[in-house]
């Protein structure tokens, strides 16, 4: 990081060092796994068993496979809806296992 003659406030300072590192993209995809359970509450996060993001696919593994069946329906949705509140497009496709 180079040194600048100006003060920057502390939330500039560790944006820019967030950006300088390459950390955007991992900190947007933890946004999404939190959101996860925000976005569609506690009964599918009671049967919500492991959830990850590689290559920019969401897979979560459920154990119920009727919510698994109803969340099929709604992939498209809640693929919109999770990059809407992150800001950014992080995830192309939800994978439900």
């Amino acid at each position: 990081m180079k040194r600048q003659n100006k003060i920057l406030s502390l939330k500039d300072l560790l944006r820019q060092y967030v950006l300088d590192e390459g950390w955007e993209n991992k900190l947007l995809e933890t946004r999404v796994l939190l959101l996860w359970d925000e976005l569609l509450g506690m009964t599918v996060t009671r049967v919500t068993r492991k959830k990850y993001i590689a290559g920019r696919k969401f897979f979560v593994q459920l154990n119920s496979s009727i919510v698994r069946q109803q969340l099929f329906m709604m992939r498209a949705e809640i693929v919109e809806k999770l990059n809407q509140q992150v800001g950014a497009k992080v995830i192309d496709e939800l994978i439900l296992q």
